[in-house]
């Protein structure tokens, strides 16, 4: 669960506007807006544009979103379209809970 003080640095690296990539900057962004918000420094690196960037961090495939902060870094690599994955990738814990909202099964 995510404090009001902690602070996120991550850097997705992605591949132009292939659709990967364009799957995975939403699904990141919308992470980022609803469960981090003012808590969050998102880089976004194409890595055609930046290649010693995705050298850096030894970036071998994109998407890739890599977390510097909080610790422990992590790299999530492949299909960042599951939201679920990612927030289990940050160590964010279990998704917000739908059972209290009305009308959802």
């Amino acid at each position: 669960m995510t404090t009001p003080h902690r602070r996120w640095s991550l850097t997705l690296y992605v591949s132009g506007a292939s659709p990967r990539s364009a799957q995975a900057l939403e699904t990141v962004r919308r992470l980022c807006d609803e469960e981090l918000p003012g808590q969050v420094e998102l880089q976004v690196v194409d890595v055609a544009d930046e290649p010693a960037l995705a050298d850096r961090d030894r970036i071998v495939a994109v998407p890739t979103l890599v977390k510097r902060l909080p610790a422990p870094p992590r790299q999530l690599v492949g299909d960042l379209a599951d939201i679920d994955r990612v927030r289990a990738g940050l160590d964010l814990g279990p998704p917000p809970s739908t059972a209290s909202v009305p009308g959802a099964p």
